[in-house]
């Protein structure tokens, strides 16, 4: 892997670091419990979405450790290599997901 393909690994990385820690904050905020009195119809609602959230919440913390992981492996040798088989990760699905560990064919 050349410097450059790093490099523009690295921006990807922390553009996404910062969209998804806004995506956190956001969650986090939808999230907070409501206290005021609310009808049977809106509570179940609130119920429902709120599940919803905590699921997106979860995904959106899980990526965040996974770029964050990638982010200290990128100018480590191993970076890019997939770890079962060995092989080079591609350019493209580094790009597409930072924090791939495996090649296409292992992650299946």
């Amino acid at each position: 892997m050349t410097d450059t393909q790093r490099a523009a690994i690295k921006e990807k990385i922390r553009a996404e670091l910062k969209r998804i820690e806004a995506d956190i904050a956001t969650l986090e905020e939808i999230t907070r419990p409501d206290k005021e009195d609310e009808d049977e119809a809106t509570r179940m609602n609130n119920i429902v979405s709120k599940s919803v959230h905590d699921t997106a919440l979860a995904a959106a913390r899980t990526r965040l450790a996974g770029l964050e992981y990638a982010l200290k492996r990128v100018d480590g040798p191993e970076f890019g290599f997939c770890i079962d088989c060995g092989e080079e990760i591609p350019q493209a699905r580094l790009l597409a997901m930072p924090e791939a560990a495996r090649c296409i064919h292992c992650a299946r």
